[in-house]
């Protein structure tokens, strides 16, 4: 099958959406179907699969043209869909079906594009954009009825899709209430190869992790992600846990404020910001395993990758009863719950994660077995299915795909 992916957010641009379809494409491609991306970038800052260790080799890519920064987030261009051209290459690469990942400059030339080729298009409802604390990055006021209105943007464009998935029940009924139907695919998640415990330990020493606690956040340093809650809670615990150790990785337009924020809290000397790192390089050295819990107080979320890719990796996870959080952490099981903003709650989970080992080690083996049941092969083959119900009857493109998830036995064979 050949498959032209239209999405405003991705590489070099870090955040979920860009690396569900990362991994999405991948999958698809290690199958034998044929993938095209459409996305925007500077020229020559995007490498084709056959030039990336990103992309699967089989991967081609088209930039799309008139795109501008959009200032703040580093690597994030805004799209002025020209449609000529991505026409004039789509029709070389006749793709069967396309699949758009954001509602925005690209979403619309791929919409575009499938009313003229007449073929149907599947869209991915990543963002809550409607959420006040992502409606802060936009140039307007963050009102009540600016907020309506975004969510009432979103309803519209995911209208115009064949199929829409939902990467969560979460996100499925949040669309259900504005009219519009979704069937749930997980976002999916690749199992990576571990590294040994002894070469943990020297990946641990070179960035000064010592033995003691250690808390991990995973993913983009943006205001909507709630950093500070987190940090205030960590404050807390060092008063039992002196050694105690915090590792930010990721970057962001937040970094600033979260430097200054670590400052006013005095805790400068037990928190560890690596910076960006290329997604290859994060998953092939095992740097999540740098810390011991993920931890995050991000209410925005709908299927975070980042706690997915985390528990890839054997971390359980503390998170807030929020959105599609709770879908992904089961409390005791595979991490911890806490109400949304409560840093006295986040703080006494925090503590018990650290202090209970035989819980702790739990956990981890509960994280291990969710990662497993989000495996991208998975994903992969209901993405296929839906597919080819679009293509067959777009009046029941959804049919066959009532199970988010297989069951632990066959997520366990696929990972294996």
């Amino acid at each position: 099958m050949r498959v032209a992916l239209f999405t405003d957010s991705f590489l070099p641009y870090i955040c979920g959406a860009t690396f569900a379809a990362l991994n999405q494409v991948n999958a698809l491609a290690k199958a034998g179907h044929q993938i095209r991306i459409y996305c925007p970038g500077a020229s020559g800052s995007i490498p084709s699969g056959a030039d990336s260790p990103e992309l699967h080799e089989s991967v081609s890519l088209q930039k799309v043209p008139l795109s501008l920064p959009w200032g703040g987030q580093p690597d994030l261009n805004v799209v002025f869909p020209a449609l000529w051209p991505t026409m004039k290459d789509l029709r070389k690469f006749q793709p069967d079906i396309i699949h758009v990942h954001t509602e925005w400059g690209t979403g619309w030339a791929g919409i575009y594009a499938a009313w003229r080729l007449k073929i149907p298009a599947v869209g991915t409802f990543h963002t809550f954009w409607d959420d006040p604390r992502y409606v802060h990055h936009f140039p307007w006021p963050n009102w009540k009825i600016i907020q309506r209105a975004m969510g009432a943007y979103s309803a519209f464009f995911y209208r115009r899709c064949t199929a829409t998935i939902a990467p969560s029940t979460s996100v499925q009924r949040h669309l259900r209430e504005r009219n519009l139907d979704a069937v749930v695919v997980s976002n999916g998640m690749p199992t990576p190869a571990l590294s040994s415990a002894d070469e943990i330990k020297k990946l641990r020493a070179e960035f000064g992790i010592n033995d003691s606690p250690t808390f991990l956040y995973l993913g983009r340093v943006s205001f909507e992600k709630s950093l500070p809650v987190c940090l205030t809670a960590f404050k807390a615990v060092l008063a039992t846990f002196p050694e105690a150790q915090f590792v930010v990785i990721g970057d962001g337009p937040e970094m600033p404020a979260i430097k200054a924020e670590v400052l006013i809290l005095a805790i400068e000397n037990s928190v560890v910001f690596t910076g960006a790192v290329p997604h290859e390089e994060l998953i092939r050295r095992n740097l999540p395993r740098l810390g011991d819990i993920f931890v995050t107080a991000s209410e925005t979320e709908n299927q975070p990758v980042s706690i997915l890719e985390g528990m890839s990796f054997g971390l359980p996870a503390i998170g807030p009863r929020s959105r599609g959080i709770p879908e992904l952490i089961e409390p005791e099981k595979n991490g911890l719950l806490f109400d949304p903003g409560d840093v006295s709650e986040l703080t006494r989970h925090m503590l018990r994660a650290a202090t209970d080992r035989p819980l702790l080690e739990q956990m981890s083996r509960g994280a291990f077995q969710t990662s497993s049941l989000h495996s991208i092969a998975y994903t992969g083959e209901r993405l296929h299915q839906l597919y080819k119900n679009c293509i067959a009857d777009p009046t029941t493109a959804t049919a066959n795909l009532d199970n988010p998830t297989p069951d632990v036995a066959s997520a366990s064979a696929r990972s294996s």
